[in-house]
């Protein structure tokens, strides 16, 4: 049986092979490809269970799969720093608003908590902090099941 050190590994150096050229920048740039917000219904049918992941804007690669009792543990590959795969607790929900919400307990970090709308272009998702501004940044999620 591998070992659950290598099983981490190997899923980062997959997640690392996808493509991640981060193109769109703000949620204008989605436009073209018939951007949706999805609601929050549809998120509550698409995101328990779910396994997610994103690149962080100093290139680290983070993922975690959503329990759909509302908490994950989500595993970062440190690229930007020792380059040693570290873990953390989370929780996360769906707000009345149809807003995907996470808190992530780091060890060394700083706690994370933000909650974004996610906006569906093509086969891509992104989340956003609001869904009205044109201008507004966008951050690629991956989603499946």
């Amino acid at each position: 049986m591998p070992r659950p050190d290598r099983q981490v590994i190997a899923s980062l150096v997959l997640v690392s092979t996808l493509t991640w050229a981060q193109e769109v920048a703000v949620l204008r740039d989605l436009d073209a490809q018939g951007r949706v917000t999805l609601t929050r219904d549809e998120l509550n049918q698409l995101l328990p269970g779910a396994k997610m992941s994103r690149l962080t804007a100093k290139g680290n690669t983070q993922f975690w799969k959503n329990d759909a009792g509302g908490s994950f543990i989500i595993s970062s590959d440190n690229r930007d720093k020792s380059g040693r795969v570290t873990t953390a607790q989370g929780k996360w929900h769906i707000a009345e608003d149809g807003r995907y919400c996470v808190l992530i307990e780091w060890n060394v970090n700083p706690t994370e908590e933000w909650c974004r709308f996610i906006v569906k272009a093509g086969s891509d998702y992104y989340a956003v902090k609001t869904d009205k501004t044109a201008t507004e940044k966008v951050y690629k999620l991956a989603i499946s099941k």
